[in-house]
Parts: structure tokens; sequence; C-alpha cells
């Protein structure tokens, strides 16, 4: 489904946080226009294609955290996807500690973590290597999302302080981290800006490009 990139570091973990696809919880900003089935088909199309993105790019390990726990071999069975990948259940009273609590885990282990949503429909292998890479002279590396937030943060280095006090799902989100980083002394970088599919005028631009 996407381009594979030769491997560039041997201790990279990959971090997708989604939803568990249940209708009328999913892609809840489509649902007026869309109705409850098609944005849980939205969701679950966009959720296999990052996965599928971060498996065969052969990058890194790959884990994909749901929102809650739940017994999901028979759904991950169906989507078909080849290639190794671990799942984990996010912890946390808010997205910014659940962040957190994710990267922060992964970083005993890796030396550079990369979380990312299920909502990009343009992510690529070779806009993940360049996230690998920017990771090599700063801590923190961060995808713009056309909304204000972003698509990705990468670190290497990171505190609780860089997440915590963010007003999510505001245009404010990516400025409020990069200020937080910047007051904790972490050396940040920007990748080209990409963008999620979240409200109808995004799912007509991915439509248009299919």
């Amino acid at each position: 489904m996407t381009e594979k990139t030769e491997t560039l570091d041997g201790h990279v973990a990959f971090i997708q946080f989604a939803k568990r696809p249940i209708p009328g919880l999913v892609k809840t900003r489509l649902i007026p226009e869309l109705g409850e089935e098609v944005a849980t088909q939205v969701h679950e199309t966009l959720l296999k294609r990052t996965l599928h993105t971060l498996v065969d790019s052969g990058l890194g390990a790959v884990q994909l955290w749901w929102d809650k726990a739940w017994d999901d071999k028979a759904y991950l069975a169906q989507l078909g996807v080849d290639g190794v990948f671990s799942t984990f259940s996010q912890e946390g009273d808010d997205l910014g500690e659940r962040m957190y609590q994710a990267l922060s885990t992964q970083l005993k282990t890796f030396r550079k973590v990369i979380l990312l949503g299920s909502d990009c429909p343009v992510l690529s292998a070779s806009y993940l290597a360049q996230a690998i890479l920017a990771l090599d002279s700063a801590d923190l590396v961060l995808g713009p999302s056309d909304d204000g937030g972003y698509v990705l943060i990468g670190a290497k280095s990171l505190t609780y302080a860089t997440l915590k006090d963010t007003l999510w799902g505001t245009p404010s989100v990516m400025a409020t981290t990069l200020q937080q980083a910047q007051w904790e002394g972490l050396r940040t970088q920007l990748l080209p800006e990409l963008w999620d599919v979240d409200l109808p005028e995004d799912y007509r631009r991915w439509k248009m490009m299919e």
C-alpha cells in the first residue's frame, strides 16, 4: 500500500493511537453528513491504511495502542495486515497524559519513539523516515496538520510538562506544544505540513484524491 524504505534505525518504535471502531463513537464530526455507518467505515479505512504504512515501511517496531482494552483478535485478523506489530491500551485521564505515558514507556526501550494518530490519508514511509532522521539532531519532532494540531510527534527525550495543560482539538495545539517544549529546553524540529480527515470537507478532499 505504501512505498518500502530501507530501515534507518534499529532502535525506533512507532506508536499508532486508535479508537475502537464503535459506530457513533468514531469520526463523530462526519456523522451529521455521512451517518454512523459510513463514518465508522472511514475510521476503519484510515486506521488500516496507517497500520499498513507503518508495517510496510520496515523502519521500526510497530505498536497499535487502543483507546481502551478490548479483545481485538478477531478484528485484527480481518484487517489483513501482513507483518509483526503489538497491541496495547492507552492509559491516562486526557490525551496529553495518554501520549506521555505511551512515549515515556517506550523510550525506556527504544532510542526514538514516534507517535501518530489514525486520521492522516497521506502519511508515507518517506515522511516517517524524515521524522526518524530529524531526531538525530532534535529531541522532539512534530508533523504539523493544517488545523493547528499535528499528525505526528516523535521524541528522543520528553517531559510530561511538554504535553500537559493543552487544549486538545483546538487550533492552538501545536503552538502550545512548541512553547512548552521550549520552556523545557527541548530542541524541536518541524516536518512538512499534512492533514487529517476530521471534517466533511476533509472527507471530500480525500475522496477527490482517489
